[in-house]
């Protein structure tokens, strides 16, 4: 009888801990199960570095006694396995001497157009980018920005000169130094993006994007869409630049598709894991959903995080070495 009581026991513990130990990987390694593409699991996917933490955590606590030491085990795995995918983002790595020119780029989401305007130009102002590509800044805050920027020789356009509501543009900026670019505004995308080619990116093209935040079942359907046409952009023969507001991290499955003959701007520097999002909270507590998309070959010389006020994410600054077209 004692036998078939602890051997019931022993089967309630294994029972117990694989139901958790399935659940923690659900939170944790949604994209490993192919369930991150709908909402909640894809609002939860960008938080891994800290889901993986906090099962590191539980994992010790329940370790700690006997009869939840399987529980632990099995939530300590799936910890370890969190921690490992996203470790190489926070490790830098030897960089080789860049061969190329330096391209600057700059990104920045201004929040409606809310971010504070005349810090933003002292920005530009003191690092000119070659380019600035800034989602949720339409014609009016584009007619704000600009006088601010003097006799700097920027030039702007924006995605729809129709609708000026700022949450629905994006604004790309360049400097003299880009030369004589070719701009139009782009279709495929739920808002409106731009697309340049020719001065300084010459026949590479660079996407200056912001995708739609995956809150809700039809806006995730719309993500999942629209990295799908970066995918397809990424995939052609030159490889291009996107820069902007992508509402994904790199623990998003679908952004790691998307990628193509890209990588981030951000692999290499040790600051793969800085949190662009939310502004309000410390950048190690934070995620990094704002990025530069590069081509293989790009060697990152440059890769700072900018705090920006009036804004809820941080930008984007970067200097990158381009592999010829």
């Amino acid at each position: 009888m004692r036998r078939d009581r602890r051997s019931g026991r022993r089967w309630a513990r294994a029972a117990f801990a694989a139901v958790l130990g399935a659940g923690a990987a659900v939170v944790v390694l949604p994209d490993r199960l192919r369930i991150d593409h709908d909402v909640p699991l894809v609002d939860a996917v960008p938080w891994r570095p800290h889901t993986s933490l906090a099962a590191l955590g539980a994992a010790g606590l329940l370790a700690g006694r006997p009869a939840t030491r399987p529980t632990g085990i099995a939530v300590g795995a799936v910890a370890v396995a969190g921690l490992a995918s996203v470790a190489p983002r926070a490790v830098r790595r030897p960089r080789r001497d860049p061969e190329t020119v330096a391209l600057t780029i700059m990104t920045a989401n201004v929040l409606k157009g809310s971010a504070d305007a005349g810090a933003l130009a002292a920005v530009v102002m003191r690092e000119r980018p070659d380019l600035v590509v800034l989602p949720e800044a339409g014609a009016d805050y584009r007619d704000k920005l600009m006088p601010l920027l003097g006799e700097s020789g920027y030039r702007s356009w924006t995605s729809s000169l129709i609708d000026r509501r700022d949450a629905r543009g994006v604004t790309l900026l360049a400097a003299p130094a880009a030369g004589d670019l070719h701009v139009r505004p782009g279709t495929g995308m739920r808002m409106r993006h731009v697309e340049a080619s020719g001065g300084v990116l010459g026949l590479r093209p660079l996407y200056a994007v912001h995708t739609s935040a995956p809150m809700r079942r039809r806006f995730a359907r719309a993500w999942c869409r629209e990295l799908d046409l970066i995918r397809s952009w990424t995939s052609a023969p030159i490889a291009p630049i996107v820069v902007g507001d992508l509402n994904a991290t790199l623990d998003h499955s679908r952004l790691r598709a998307a990628l193509g003959g890209c990588r981030s701007a951000a692999s290499g520097t040790g600051r793969g894991l800085v949190g662009t999002y939310p502004s309000s909270a410390p950048r190690a507590c934070g995620i990094q959903i704002d990025h530069v998309l590069v081509p293989d070959g790009t060697v990152t010389s440059r890769f700072e995080i900018v705090d920006l006020p009036g804004t809820d994410h941080r930008a984007v600054l970067t200097t990158v070495h381009l592999p010829p077209a």
